[in-house]
Order: structure tokens, then C-alpha cells, then sequence
């Protein structure tokens, strides 16, 4: 059986386990390698287990702890988009020597086949990934995106289970601290998404057969759990769906490991 669960999801870090009880990868490695391995071992698995990397883009919650963990395991390839790969390579995100792959179509890693799709965001190129697991399981995972796009909806169409993003609260961002700019920059298509556009989407990934929602990146200034979850389980009731019937509704929390989700 496939098993997923977020080792942190936020503006501070983010990294995500799937795979199966013996073997997996991690999606991003925005946490240091002391934290990548205490989230492990709260479900019960450790560094041995991790077969490969693939990095969505280059910001440094994304990436924090890839420097340490290529020094640790020089051998672990990195998976990413070829801007991504050009920019770890060269501003010394990872150690001299590591096994950097950029990605333009479908790779196998850790019996599982990952194909990646363009999210828009103010990155070199991020990237989102569609993924089949071991047991025929599809996974879809889209952080970091300003909008839902094609590339988006057709990266996540089908999947049984999809994590994404619903970084903020509309109505908290314009009223918070942030500078005008800043409010511009994250509300941007190239920004982050938010709660409303996020819950909007789910509907449609419902009707298609997805059954796990796991909502991400929510922003420790701009959101609150209950914003994001209430949006998107209103979205999916004015639809008719109910929860924990036709579908699983899931929180990430920004620094601890989130719930382990087996299927």
C-alpha cells in the first residue's frame, strides 16, 4: 500500500514522503536534515529508505536542508526541472560532485514513475508531479502556483490523491502587515494560491476521482487551518460531496509531520 504523509508544509520549510513502508522519495527538502530525519522516525522510517529527491523549485524553503543531506548521501540523485538543476548547480545548493538530473519527462525511482507538469510561480521553473505508485496509485502534488492553469489541471486530473496548495486567506493578506509589493507579489499569477481558488478547484478533482485532499503552504501570516479547510469543505458541499464519505479532507501542518495517509 502507498503511504504519504508532510514532514513540514509552510513558508518555513516544506518536504513530503511517498512510497511504501520499506522505500520512498522525497518531494523537497526545505527542512534541515535533523528535521527531515525526527519526521522520518515519527513514522517510523529513516534516511535508508529514501531513494531519490525531486525538488519543485529553488526557493530556500524548499531546499534548505539539500545542501547537508547531498553531503550526507552524495549518491542520491535530485530530481528537477532543468532551470531548477542550473540553479542548485550553480549557487551551491548541493555539494560539489552530487547526482543532479534535470527532469523533461517521466522518470522510475523507488518503483514509482513521477512526471512532472509547469506550475506558474517566481521561481527558474517549478515544477509539479504527477505520480504513479508501486501499486498503481495516482499522486498528484502542486505547491508554490499562482493559478490553476492547463498544465495544473491536467498534471492532477485522475489522481486519487492530490496535495495542494492554499497559502492564504484573501481577505487576511490585504488587511496584514505585508507591504503593497509583497501583497502584489503573493496574490500575482506567479504568487502563491489562495484558500478561495484552491477550494474552487476541488470540485472539479472530485468529479474526476479524487478522494484525498491534502491542502499545503498555508501561510503562517496570511491563513488559519480553519480558513483553508472551511473554504475548501464548503466548496465541496455546494457540490454535493460529503466528507469522510466521498472524500478526506487534510490539513499539512507547517512544522511537524502531518498524519500518514495509507491507501
Amino acid at each position: 500500500m502507498a503511504r504519504f504523509f508532510t514532514l513540514a508544509s509552510g513558508s518555513s520549510g516544506n518536504s513530503t514522503y511517498l512510497g511504501s513502508a520499506s522505500r520512498g522519495i522525497l518531494i523537497d527538502a526545505g527542512i534541515s536534515c535533523r528535521a527531515i530525519g525526527r519526521a522520518l522516525a515519527d513514522h517510523g522510517m529513516d534516511f535508508s529508505q529514501i531513494e531519490a529527491v525531486f525538488v519543485t523549485h529553488e526557493h530556500i524553503d524548499h531546499i534548505k536542508g539539500l545542501l547537508t543531506l547531498s553531503k550526507q548521501r552524495p549518491h542520491l540523485p535530485v530530481y528537477g526541472s532543468p532551470g531548477t538543476i542550473r540553479y542548485l548547480a550553480d549557487h551551491g545548493s548541493v555539494a560539489p560532485g552530487s547526482y543532479l538530473i534535470p527532469m523533461t519527462g517521466a522518470v522510475e525511482a523507488a518503483g514509482m514513475v513521477i512526471t512532472p507538469f509547469h506550475t506558474s510561480h517566481d521561481c527558474a521553473e517549478g515544477y509539479g508531479f504527477r505520480i504513479r505508485t508501486a501499486d498503481d496509485r495516482l499522486v498528484g502534488i502542486a505547491t508554490d502556483l499562482g493559478r490553476v492553469d492547463q498544465p495544473v489541471r491536467e498534471g492532477l486530473r485522475g489522481c486519487e490523491l492530490v496535495m495542494l496548495e492554499s497559502n492564504y486567506d484573501y481577505r487576511m493578506l490585504m488587511a496584514g502587515g505585508y507591504p503593497v509589493y509583497l501583497k502584489r507579489r503573493v496574490a500575482s499569477d506567479n504568487g502563491h494560491l489562495c484558500n478561495d481558488d484552491c477550494a474552487a478547484f476541488l470540485p472539479e478533482l472530485s468529479a474526476a476521482g479524487t478522494t484525498r485532499f491534502v491542502l499545503c503552504h498555508l501561510s503562517q501570516n496570511n491563513n488559519l487551518p480553519s480558513l483553508a479547510g472551511g473554504a475548501a469543505s464548503a466548496s465541496l458541499g455546494r457540490q454535493g460531496r460529503i466528507d469522510g464519505l466521498d472524500y478526506q479532507l487534510y490539513v499539512a501542518p507547517r512544522s511537524t509531520a502531518g498524519e500518514m495517509v495509507v491507501f
